[in-house]
């Protein structure tokens, strides 16, 4: 979707049971600063996989993957997200 480089500005983990966690990249897109997307690991030693893309400051809505669209827990992912990416 964005072929920007993107810029590491941290992460945080969801306990989602069973002793199990998930961790959640923030990144900034170097070709556009008000562009950031967040990126989940499930700690398989694969590329972690995108969740959403969101600008801030707020210029629009966050653009959701299909399977996070929706879920319980996107809105603290976002929440937490932008407090990273501020």
């Amino acid at each position: 979707m964005f072929e920007f480089p993107w810029l590491y500005l941290g992460e945080f983990s969801v306990d989602i049971g069973m002793r199990a966690k998930v961790r959640f990249l923030v990144e900034r897109s170097v070709g556009d600063l008000a562009l950031h997307r967040i990126r989940y690991d499930e700690g398989f030693e694969r590329e972690p996989t995108l969740v959403a893309h969101f600008t801030e400051p707020a210029a629009g809505p966050t653009v959701w993957r299909p399977v996070w669209d929706g879920d319980r827990l996107s809105p603290s992912i976002e929440a937490r997200s932008r407090a990273i990416a501020r």
